[in-house]
């Protein structure tokens, strides 16, 4: 039986130790270079198989999924604090809860010299549903560095890969510098498309009419100075759509359609069950919805207890047609997991459009981690790629 202590009463206690710590120092360096914002450095989570796998017993397997978790979502206390105001200490549970919830799988399979199918049923585990639902920040991401365009095959390669590094750890160095120097797929926004960037304080489920208001204002006068065909605004910037919303909106949906542009805006549409944070196609007539959020955040506004919870859409493949392209949706959060960005991809869409709304995570890496983790499906896949955040 695999031992569960860091030491053996054989081996000198202070060098498995000092082993032990240096493979959580190595973890924490590689997961935070990952997961800094740069597409190109998420490579570093092939270290991460290797470090488990070199561990010397099941507890320091599971300390280093653990710091890689831990270090990867390090910026949930600081915006939970902003989310749900200073001083709510919420964030810490919700990321030590998660990062135990996550490390799991990864300790029940741990093994001296496992088998390269381990490692990868473990990533399996934590990608899906009902462990899938906190799944962010997944080593499969790096499947668009290593094998560009190659959809969805070479997510499967990817995850053998990960596998045969939790069997033979030296592999590692060849794969990450492999995935430093394969060039991405994908491409940017396609010709004609355009995606806002703006900087409001608080743009989600707003129910202020005053700051509504003057937020429409604004970005009334941006878009209307603008002559692509096609124009995205981030998630909820338009608040709780109704149709008193047309009050604000009207005259932008008609100056839309008679430049026949097309303009796409985050909003929430609520209903006695909750509310569902959508992606809406503005039109004179109100807000026509193309793609529901498959997983909205848990806690702060997926909250299956209580009432007034934002219902997610699950498994739902969803894309649409805009103009002679076809593209599907990542709205905020699913932009970190797995199984969202490939239900929306398996519908095979021509574009990948993230809408986000990161006001709460100012001053930290998340936008930067979300837009990474796009250009990497969306080399993935190659998929032209577009982006809207207010941050």
């Amino acid at each position: 039986m695999d031992g569960i202590v860091l030491v053996h009463p054989d081996d000198k206690p202070w060098s498995k130790l000092l082993v032990s710590g240096g493979l959580l120092v190595v973890t924490g360096l590689s997961s935070y270079l990952a997961w800094h914002g740069e597409t190109r450095l998420i490579a570093a989570v092939l270290f991460l198989p290797a470090l488990w796998a070199v561990a010397p017993n099941r507890l320091a397997a599971w300390l280093v999924v653990l710091i890689y978790y831990l270090v990867a979502a390090r910026d949930i206390p600081a915006g939970a604090a902003i989310f749900f105001g200073e001083g709510s200490a919420l964030g810490w549970p919700l990321l030590i809860g998660a990062s135990l919830l996550l490390s799991i799988p990864y300790v029940i399979l741990w093994k001296k010299r496992p088998g390269f199918w381990r490692f990868s049923l473990a990533l399996i585990l934590v990608a899906l549903p009902p462990i899938g639902i906190v799944g962010w920040t997944s080593p499969l991401t790096v499947a668009g560095l290593l094998f560009p365009g190659m959809g969805w095959f070479g997510l499967a390669a990817a995850l053998l890969l990960l596998g045969l590094i939790g069997r033979f750890p030296t592999v590692a160095i060849g794969a990450f510098l492999a995935a430093l120097l394969m060039p991405l797929g994908g491409s940017q926004a396609p010709k004609g498309w355009v995606g806002l960037e703006t900087s409001y304080l608080m743009a989600s489920g707003g129910r202020s009419g005053l700051a509504a208001a003057q937020r429409q204002l604004d970005l009334n006068n941006r878009v209307s100075g603008l002559s692509e065909s096609v124009i995205i605004l981030p998630e909820t910037i338009a608040g709780r759509w109704s149709e008193s919303s047309l009050i604000l909106w009207g005259d932008l949906a008609r100056v839309a359609k008679a430049k026949d542009q097309t303009i796409i805006l985050g909003a929430e549409l609520h209903g006695e069950a909750g509310y569902r944070n959508m992606a809406l196609k503005l039109t004179p007539g109100g807000g026509e919805p193309l793609y529901q959020q498959m997983m909205p955040v848990p806690v702060s506004m997926w909250q299956p207890w209580g009432e007034g919870s934002a219902m997610p859409a699950w498994l739902t493949p969803q894309s649409v047609q805009i103009g002679d392209r076809r593209a599907t949706f990542l709205i905020c959060y699913e932009q970190l997991l797995v199984w969202p960005a490939l239900v929306a991809l398996s519908t095979d869409p021509d574009v990948l459009v993230g809408m986000s709304n990161d006001w709460w995570a100012r001053g930290g890496d998340i936008p930067d981690i979300q837009i990474s983790a796009l250009k990497a499906w969306a080399s993935l896949f190659d998929k032209n790629l577009l982006y809207s955040v207010n941050k």
